[in-house]
């Protein structure tokens, strides 16, 4: 018990604490920059219908009925929070703010969350467990406080930052031995497949002539994502270890640059200190190992840290037994499958460390054709000018994900009748939107070419053509003809 609840130098903890806290910086910048489209009454998505729909998601700060403006001042006061964590000022005050805004966008949003959504509030949730800001600050800097030296011999309790790194460690287990279910990910399209999704940042990039590197690429990916786990663990200046870290920092990076999932990643990253921190203080500082002292007086962020490790763990081992390899939607109206689940939710937490095994299942191509057509032929056919469908249909992660909905990718599990009702009101806040921009675009006829992306299709020559809709835009407002 000594050993899990010794003292860890602080210095490592806090250099986390600032890469960290400038991902999160940059994560509720894009959630303000995006609050017209997603969080505002009038924007894409139906609110008042969602909380219907999924009543769990009113567990949040965000109730319809709020003004777009507050919405705002909350993102707004994410950044805000976030600088304050970089510069170490009460931190972990900061941090709560911070989890409690993440929680309510991603509930708010439910339709448009996804994998950074759910770790970004999860690294909230660990500054605000961690032990944070007690080195690297700016007051302290500002008031003539300690030097270099001081600060790395400060030391802080060791529980909370070796429970966060047992998080770490389930999330490269769990998230590489999944991938070992998915056919493409053992026959090697996997990573092709996502690169010419709509989530990809160049997905034309990738032709047939990429089909073989990203296969090894592929393979290569498949089976160093769980040995990463094994940078929290193996011994100080290990070979193996750096050798690890320096594959995780391409495979992060990676990830970053190539698919829209930009934070999660970057926020892994910015763990590495921790992982590393005999190496920064005992190679780096020369300073000798910490003893290890008894478990009495446990701070209970510390008690709350391995609780959550343990829940998370329950979790996933619950998925395991119950589900096996089948791909269980994020909340089902149905009833929640996995009662740990439900708890964690319940306290504000969600996870699903199941990250790409669903290419299988989910590998849809979408291009959208937008024309504006004439008066003469608007109940005609799909003919007309040819006009820019991003204005329609923006290419961002959370509009993709919107859109999913629209072609039958579905990610949340409900009913038929219910499905229909997100659907239709997909369709008409779309318009709407397009038509606020363009309000004397007259008849738009919207067509979607929907294809699956297999190994024998990385081409996308076998797209199916789908008549989604057809809109007139009056003076700033969307008359639908025929929604489908």
């Amino acid at each position: 018990m000594s050993a899990i609840t010794a003292p860890v130098y602080a210095l490592p903890v806090d250099m986390a604490r600032i890469l960290i806290g400038g991902v999160l910086f940059f994560y509720f910048l894009g959630a303000l920059r995006q609050s017209r489209d997603f969080s505002d009454p009038d924007g894409l998505i139906d609110h008042r219908l969602v909380v219907g729909l999924l009543p769990p998601t009113r567990l949040s700060l965000f109730q319809p009925g709020m003004p777009g403006w507050l919405f705002r001042v909350v993102f707004l006061g994410g950044c805000a929070a976030s600088l304050l964590v970089v510069v170490g000022y009460h931190p972990r005050a900061a941090a709560a703010f911070m989890f409690l805004a993440a929680v309510s966008n991603y509930r708010w949003n439910v339709l448009a969350a996804y994998l950074d959504d759910a770790m970004i509030h999860l690294f909230c949730l660990w500054l605000v467990l961690l032990p944070v800001g007690h080195t690297l600050t700016l007051p302290d800097l500002l008031a003539g406080g300690p030097e270099i030296r001081e600060w790395s011999l400060a030391t802080v309790p060791g529980l909370a930052p070796r429970a966060f790194l047992a998080n770490m460690v389930l999330v490269y287990v769990v998230a590489g031995f999944y991938k070992f279910t998915s056919p493409m990910w053992r026959d090697g399209s996997a990573m092709h497949a996502a690169l010419r999704m709509p989530i990809a940042r160049a997905p034309d990039l990738w032709t047939l002539r990429c089909r073989t590197p990203l296969r090894w690429v592929t393979h290569a990916a498949l089976v160093v994502e769980p040995l990463f786990a094994l940078i929290f663990v193996l011994p100080a200046g290990s070979a193996v270890k750096w050798l690890l870290a320096a594959g995780a920092v391409i495979f992060h990076g990676g990830i970053a640059l190539t698919l829209k999932i930009p934070y999660s990643n970057s926020a892994m990253l910015g763990v590495l200190p921790l992982a590393f921190a005999p190496e920064i203080m005992l190679g780096g500082l020369g300073l000798p190992p910490l003893r290890e002292v008894s478990a009495a007086g446990l701070a209970p962020a510390g008690l709350v840290a391995v609780a959550l490790v343990v829940l998370i763990a329950i979790m996933l081992l619950w998925d395991i037994v119950f589900t096996g390899t089948r791909l269980t939607e994020r909340y089902s109206s149905r009833g929640w499958y996995n009662p740990v689940q439900a708890l964690l939710w319940m306290a504000g937490v969600y996870q699903s460390y199941r990250l790409f095994d669903w290419v299988d299942e989910r590998n849809y191509h979408v291009r959208f054709e937008v024309r504006r057509v004439g008066e003469a032929e608007g109940m005609r056919g799909p003919r007309g000018r040819c006009i820019d469908s991003e204005a329609l249909f923006p290419q961002s992660m959370r509009h993709l994900l919107l859109q999913s909905y629209l072609v039958g990718n579905i990610w949340l599990q409900l009913g038929p009748a219910k499905l229909e009702a997100v659907h239709r009101s997909l369709l008409v806040r779309h318009a709407r939107r397009y038509a606020r921009a363009h309000p004397e675009a007259g008849t738009i006829d919207v067509v979607a070419v929907v294809q699956r992306i297999t190994a024998d299709n990385l081409e996308l020559t076998r797209g199916e053509r789908r008549s989604l809709m057809r809109f007139t835009c009056r003076r700033g407002d969307a008359v639908m003809h025929s929604p489908s």
